[in-house]
């Protein structure tokens, strides 16, 4: 009886040389996929942050641009309704604060290119004396710029005063955001009457 206890009892020991390692091989198996994983999840979240901040950069130029545009056509609205005020349109040199170009003679298409915005009106300048203001748009790489140009003048007959009528003007403005490389372009149209 006693040789039988000795016998079960070491069937169920276990020996170090019978021992294959399987334990070990699954946890590193384990360890591995988990690094992994973790891996695309902090490089999923550089990308999300990535994304993010392109938002936040196009937002910021994208409000800018309005902000520029809206100074530009606040700047229309401001001018006195008589025909006097009427800001005439000029085909080149606009260099004079209270010009506005005729449409299409502006010297290159609106776009990102430096000389289109070269010679444009700045937010927080004031137009009728290129004052700055110092009114500054934050969180953008240049101030907002805007160009005006009078689409046409539908005068109110034709055997009146030429200089009565409603005058219609196109603002495109540029805003930019933190970044010089985002940027937006807006346009907007608008009527001013001249009695």
């Amino acid at each position: 009886m006693n040789r039988l206890a000795v016998t079960i009892r070491r069937r169920g020991e276990a020996r170090p040389e019978r021992q294959s390692g399987a334990v070990l091989f699954v946890g590193l198996v384990i360890l591995i996929g988990l690094i992994l994983l973790g891996v695309v999840y902090s490089q999923s979240a550089i990308i999300q942050e990535r994304l993010a901040g392109n938002y936040r950069d196009l937002s910021v130029a994208f409000e800018a641009g309005e902000a520029g545009g809206r100074w530009g056509a606040a700047w229309l609205q401001s001018l006195a309704g008589n025909s006097l005020n009427r800001p005439w349109p000029c085909v080149s040199d606009c260099d004079q604060t209270s010009a506005v170009w005729d449409l299409g003679q502006y010297p290159t298409h609106p776009g990102p290119s430096a000389s289109f915005w070269a010679t444009s009106r700045t937010y927080g300048i004031d137009p009728s004396n290129d004052q700055d203001l110092g009114q500054r748009v934050p969180g953008t790489h240049e101030q907002p710029r805007f160009v005006i140009e009078q689409q046409f003048f539908k005068r109110d007959d034709l055997a009146g005063e030429p200089q009565k009528g409603v005058a219609f003007y196109r603002v495109t403005a540029k805003g930019t955001g933190e970044r010089a490389n985002s940027d937006a372009v807006l346009r907007s149209v608008l009527a001013k009457r001249f009695e």
